[in-house]
């Protein structure tokens, strides 16, 4: 019985993160997630009578939640009966016509808000009677940008789907989740630890009141998960890990003891054209680039930094317009920059490979009149200049993919999500 508050700005994948773990639970027991579901939280009677006509077994998802946060000021009925479905306490309805009572709710909540709709929502009266030390808030925030052309491989679903049912179905089948005997001492040690990090801060010491008993719950589900009815010392390191997390997020945003996070300001045309440059190696073509920065070839064509070049596959080929970095300053160009001045050609100066000290240049003699041909000599391989193992020996020491291969090196991470190993490079 979790009550998760994710916590993020408008656009910033909780409602993704949601759409995947559904996607899962689906996957694991239709059953339920067709039958057990309630949507939105309607008020206190409502809500009592959802959880009963689910069999006293329910999920709760509201992508709304500072609304519930809002109605619980105005209905006290509403805050506590949040409080009593976590604890697991019977709830009942007050009225006097057709009473609905529930005698052992099993009822879980998974909640969106954004960072200023829950700082706004707090109150001294809720903040301090329990209402918000019994939500494990976590934010949720979009690190990086990522392709529609690589999206998550279908297999993933019903793999960890499968894992899922069968954790469902081993803890049916379990009546308690005890702790080892070797875990007593690291309980005790983690609620002390916990309980004395909420004493540091008057302001977040209302939100960790219940820290001890959010470390238990989420153990408990790492045990299940792993087909195991004992919580070790590792389920409450890592389920300790996680509420600490928490608590340092609601300490961040809801007391305002971390500084604000800036808005995002918009890329300009010269990054978004730039960007997808880079992301295609260097140069482009006007089919790739265009849709990518959503403006105009001619745009694209007055922008200094960008180089404007026509190319014609054979006579008849239809022209192609490509474009490229002025001074070749993306991340391609000065790889490949690197590469030719390795590898510039000298006829006086042959390279011999030293394993421990790299490549030390040696003078190579002109052939004498009458002697043969140096590639007939008795040479060892050694003394031939080999710039193709040079180039490889160089890339391994910089840890640095081929210049070439970047483009494929990430589609391939990305759809195997593996390490891959790409002319030798290993990432």
């Amino acid at each position: 019985m979790l009550h998760v508050l994710l916590c993020g700005g408008t656009g910033e994948g909780m409602g993704q993160s949601w759409g995947i773990a559904e996607a899962i639970a689906k996957d694991a027991n239709r059953t339920f997630m067709s039958g057990n579901v309630i949507h939105g939280v309607v008020g206190g009677a409502g809500l009592i009578q959802a959880v009963a006509d689910c069999g006293e077994h329910a999920l709760i998802i509201d992508t709304e939640y500072a609304h519930v946060l809002r109605a619980g000021r105005r209905q006290a009925n509403l805050s506590q009966l949040l409080r009593d479905l976590w604890d697991g306490a019977p709830v009942a309805t007050s009225r006097a016509k057709d009473p609905v009572r529930v005698d052992a709710p099993r009822v879980a909540i998974m909640g969106h808000i954004t960072p200023e709709e829950f700082s706004a929502n707090l109150s001294g009266t809720d903040r301090d009677g329990g209402s918000y030390n019994r939500l494990l808030t976590l934010p949720v925030s979009q690190i990086r940008w990522l392709s529609e052309r690589e999206r998550m491989p279908a297999h993933l679903i019903p793999a960890a789907g499968e894992q899922f049912a069968r954790a469902v179905r081993f803890g049916q089948r379990v009546g308690t989740i005890a702790l080892a005997e070797d875990a007593y001492d690291v309980a005790d040690m983690i609620r002390h630890d916990l309980l004395s990090k909420a004493r540091e801060s008057e302001d977040l010491k209302p939100f960790a009141a219940r820290c001890n008993e959010q470390v238990r719950r989420i153990a408990a589900l790492l045990a299940l998960f792993d087909l195991r009815s004992q919580i070790t010392s590792d389920d409450l390191h890592a389920a300790a890990s996680l509420v600490t997390y928490a608590m340092d997020t609601v300490e961040t945003i809801a007391t305002g003891s971390g500084s604000k996070p800036s808005k995002r300001q918009p890329l300009s045309l010269a990054d978004k054209v730039g960007a997808g440059i880079e992301l295609h190696g260097g140069r482009t073509t006007s089919s790739q680039v265009l849709p990518f920065v959503g403006a105009t070839a001619a745009a694209v064509r007055a922008l200094p930094e960008v180089v404007v070049t026509v190319e014609r596959s054979g006579r008849t080929g239809r022209p192609v317009t490509v474009f490229t970095l002025r001074g070749d300053t993306s991340e391609h160009g000065r790889r490949q920059k690197r590469v030719r001045s390795r590898c510039r050609p000298n006829r006086n100066v042959s390279r011999t490979a030293q394993p421990s000290s790299g490549w030390t240049p040696t003078v190579r003699n002109r052939r004498s009149p009458g002697s043969p041909h140096p590639n007939r000599s008795g040479r060892s391989r050694a003394e031939t200049p080999i710039c193709s193992s040079h180039c490889s020996d160089t890339a391994k020491q910089s840890k640095e993919p081929p210049p070439l291969a970047v483009s494929r090196w990430l589609a391939v991470g990305v759809r195997s999500c593996k390490f891959v190993q790409v002319a030798g490079v290993r990432r």
